[in-house]
């Protein structure tokens, strides 16, 4: 069970990982399909031609409205536009005039619901000489909604304090001249209404509701504060009769209790205690205080009762007296307390009342005045549509809507393009990216790209991972090379086959040997060396090891077939046998280069990997998707395999960088992820 949970584990960060992959590169394999984001934009340039050829034109009216101050009269136009408050009131009416209410109020003055032209025609794709009468009609404003007709104009009006002065300029853009010079007017008219009605009983009312807010809080604050000072009095009283008590205490200590000042210091006591008793009286009549105090004369009346026993003990009366002091002393200060907040609450309250009535009086003093028609709406021509607006938008939306249907193409698409896809896929370096090409095809007997071609980017390619292993670190230490890939048809026996040939051109010993022993292609590629026999008859034990080793026509390059075919190759691979016959050929050549069967479909590989020093997983470009990688690499790293790099194959030469040994910059590998130096064959 527990391994099944790590399975599931596995399997979920796996899943993870394919996901933040797919994440990251989405932009990248979006920006890779240029085209479609080329296409898009020049038909949004295409449309916004088009919308500018049949649009009408529009009309605009301006109407011009002037604020006239108290103070103005007094000291002068220049001196008023320097107050800044002036011209935050002027803002404020330019945002009251376009208000949703006010607009309402302009919609159903009779000069709008008079319009014969208030709602212009929809717009339309079609050419004007494909609309039927109807669709090119205006409606009046008799025909349409209120909502429809605030709609309108708010997507038409602008209202704008002129700079430096108290002037609002109101502006209505319409596609009738005379219909944009009557929403002006009825703008500025209904507003001016509005201010007069407001002025004549907004503000009274105002008033009425703050004084009699204002007069209902004083009443409360002089009933609280009456009570506190009655209060007062009798925590004066309390305070003394404690006072006594705790000197009576001491007095007891010294003397008895016929001592003269004990006498005395007890007649005081007990005055004092009456007295306390006759003011709680007196405050408990207090009609503030009755329905307070009434929860508490149950307990109070308790023990009262057992004070006026005349059958109870002296020792219990005493004792009831005590216990009455103490509980009437406990209400008294909570009392006290919820009294002290109150009062605070409560003249807060006031203050703050009596702030808000003075700057009303203050601000209908200082009233701004009178708003006036500086200047009556008149149409001020046609709107001239920006035309480059609408055509950079056109380009714009059409390369966004490119994007991104280039986008979702990229988020279905999780095939392999380039080295740094599959390096985000594999979490591993890669070793070499072999382009696409004739150079690994055979017409009879299997000659490498080297020898055959040096100068092309095949052979380049194949030099780099020659290199990359070489770089890994000491040779015996990467000695055993085992090749292998997540699925079939991904060339990791050509690549196998071209990496041992560069080692052995390179005066390395080297041998190559054939363990995909379910569908083996070695033999077909060296038709004049024996495939009757080979690692598979070793493994039987049919054959000796050093009876399977043939030599090729490359000097320093020897080769083990995978011999006769197995019924169930993977009982073959027995763990002993294959460290002897590794170790064998490790002592006797200075590399061995393993080709394998694919990860993916058989468990072969999963048992030869422990048995390599290196292994390489080669991984063809467009073809092998990206969660076939990653399982692969899981599983061989489920068999501790020794992972080094991978290797991308196939790889399509747009994704390639400059020509021959050129980069294109630091730290990129080229243009679209490929090394920058992958490599165009010279001419």
């Amino acid at each position: 069970m527990s391994n099944l949970n790590d399975e599931f584990d596995d399997f979920k960060e796996n899943e993870n990982s394919t996901n933040k992959l797919v994440g990251m590169g989405r932009v990248r394999m979006a920006m890779m399909r240029w085209w479609v984001i080329v296409i898009f934009s020049v038909l949004g340039y295409v449309a916004a031609i088009y919308t500018l050829s049949i649009a009408e034109p529009s009309h605009r009216a301006v109407g011009v409205m002037e604020i006239i101050t108290t103070k103005q009269h007094l000291v002068g136009a220049e001196l008023e536009q320097e107050r800044l408050a002036m011209a935050s009131y002027i803002t404020t009416v330019a945002s009251k005039m376009v208000a949703p209410s006010q607009l309402s109020k302009v919609v159903n003055s009779p000069k709008i619901q008079a319009i014969e032209k208030a709602i212009p025609p929809r717009f339309s794709m079609k050419p004007k000489y494909w609309r039927t009468a109807e669709e090119l009609n205006y409606k009046s404003a008799a025909e349409v909604q209120t909502g429809d007709i605030v709609n309108m104009i708010r997507g038409g009006v602008a209202v704008r304090p002129r700079g430096g002065t108290t002037l609002l300029d109101i502006t209505v853009t319409h596609k009738d001249s005379q219909t944009a010079v009557t929403i002006v007017d009825a703008i500025m008219e209904a507003y001016l209404e509005t201010e007069l009605t407001r002025k004549s009983g907004d503000i009274i009312e105002a008033f009425k509701i703050l004084r009699d807010e204002s007069n209902e809080l004083a009443q409360d604050l002089e009933s609280t504060q009456r009570s506190m000072e009655a209060y007062k009095s009798v925590m004066t009283t309390d305070a003394q009769f404690r006072a006594k008590r705790d000197q009576l205490v001491l007095l007891k200590q010294r003397y008895k209790s016929k001592h003269p000042r004990m006498i005395e210091s007890t007649a005081l006591h007990d005055d004092l205690k009456q007295r306390f008793r006759r003011e709680i009286g007196a405050l408990l009549q207090l009609e503030t205080e009755r329905e307070f105090w009434a929860l508490y004369r149950e307990p109070m009346s308790q023990y009262d009762a057992v004070i006026a026993d005349q059958a109870a003990d002296d020792a219990v009366k005493e004792e009831a007296a005590e216990n009455w002091l103490s509980f009437v002393q406990r209400v008294m200060s909570a009392r006290v307390g919820l009294l002290q907040a109150r009062i605070g609450n409560k003249q807060s309250l006031y203050d703050r009342v009596t702030k808000r009535i003075a700057e009303i009086d203050v601000a209908e003093e200082n009233d701004e005045g009178e708003i006036k028609i500086a200047e009556p709406a008149y149409p001020s021509g046609n709107v001239v549509t920006d035309k480059y607006k609408r055509l950079g938008q056109g380009l714009v939306g059409g390369a966004l809507l490119g994007f991104g249907i280039a986008y979702v193409l990229g988020m279905i698409d999780y095939k392999i393009y380039d080295v740094r896809t599959l390096e985000e896929a594999a979490g591993l370096p890669c070793l070499a990216a072999i382009p696409e090409g004739e150079g690994f095809v055979f017409k009879d007997e299997w000659e490498n790209v080297l020898t055959a071609e040096p100068n092309t980017s095949n052979a380049e390619a194949i030099r780099n991972l020659r290199a990359s292993i070489t770089l890994l670190g000491r040779a015996e230490r990467h000695k055993v090379i085992l090749i292998t890939s997540a699925a079939p048809g991904e060339g990791k026996t050509t690549v196998a086959l071209e990496l041992a040939a560069a080692f052995a051109l390179n005066e390395q010993k080297t041998i190559i040997v054939d363990l995909d022993l379910r569908k083996p292609r070695m033999h077909s590629l060296f038709p004049k060396l024996n495939a009757d026999l080979g690692m598979a008859d070793v493994l039987a034990g049919q054959a000796e090891l050093d009876k399977v080793v043939q030599k090729t026509h490359l000097d320093g390059l020897h080769l083990v077939c995978a011999g006769s075919k197995a019924p169930n190759p993977a009982e073959l691979l027995q763990e002993n046998e294959l460290h002897k016959i590794i170790s064998t050929l490790s002592e006797d050549y200075d590399r061995v280069v393993i080709d394998t069967a694919p990860v993916l479909p058989v468990s072969d590989t999963r048992l030869l990997v422990r048995h390599a020093q290196s292994v390489i997983l080669v991984v063809r470009s467009l073809k092998a998707p990206v969660g076939a990688i990653m399982r692969a690499k899981q599983l061989l790293a489920t068999a501790q395999a020794p992972l080094v790099g991978v290797v991308l194959n196939g790889m399509k030469r747009k994704h390639l960088g400059g020509e021959y040994y050129g980069y294109r910059g630091y730290g990129e590998f080229g243009g679209s992820g490929g090394y920058g130096g992958y490599y165009e064959d010279k001419k």
